[in-house]
């Protein structure tokens, strides 16, 4: 049995990240990134990787590998997807990172998941996505991941960055991994810290 597993990480303005302990490399072919880093099985046949970010429209690239240095940090290594650059992830962030342009475009399945929600705008922009096929060779499948935004605080109420990671079983049914514990729920700045803590 195939799946289709599509990987959507999608900042509408900037990425941001506090992440100062970690290296990041830019230069890794999406298919090395799926097999070697964020597979890494025997028990999972990869096939089809695709993805799309900023370099496809004349902008910056927002797929990396990053490498961690600190043991206070969950995740060793693994793959960022940003709507900005890459390498920027890196830290510190001391100004507002503006990399996407309004050129990069958003992404038809990110807007069916967010679209649901009245709170999230029409338009989408800077998508970055990775995909591929998979078929497992288990019952059981893990994908840590974290979700960090620039737009906590100032823009929260104004922007919507946002996460999906979307499992299309073989029978086309889409299912969005990436929700609210126990909700049904999209991850983004909006849904997972609301306008309480704005002015953090």
């Amino acid at each position: 049995m195939i799946k289709r597993y599509l990987l959507l990480l999608v900042f509408f303005i900037d990425f941001y990240s506090h992440a100062q302990f970690i290296s990041v490399e830019t230069n890794r072919t999406p298919d090395d990134l799926v097999r070697n880093t964020l597979t890494q099985s025997v028990c999972i046949n990869v096939s089809n990787v695709k993805s799309s970010t900023g370099t496809n429209y004349g902008s910056t690239n927002g797929i990396g590998y990053f490498k961690n240095t600190n043991p206070a940090f969950p995740i060793s290594e693994g793959i960022i997807l940003s709507t900005g650059n890459a390498l920027k992830s890196i830290g510190p962030n001391t100004s507002r990172l503006q990399d996407g342009i309004d050129t990069w475009p958003g992404d038809s399945d990110l807007t069916s998941v967010f679209t649901t929600d009245p709170a999230f705008p029409a338009i989408f922009l800077n998508a970055t996505k990775l995909e591929f096929d998979f078929t497992p060779l288990s019952s059981h499948i893990q994908l840590p991941f974290i979700f960090s935004s620039e737009e906590y605080g100032t823009y929260q109420c104004n922007t919507y960055d946002g996460i999906a990671i979307l499992l299309t079983h073989p029978d086309g049914t889409v299912e969005n991994l990436a929700l609210v514990t126990n909700t049904k729920l999209p991850i983004s700045v909006e849904t997972i810290r609301d306008n309480l803590y704005n002015t953090i």
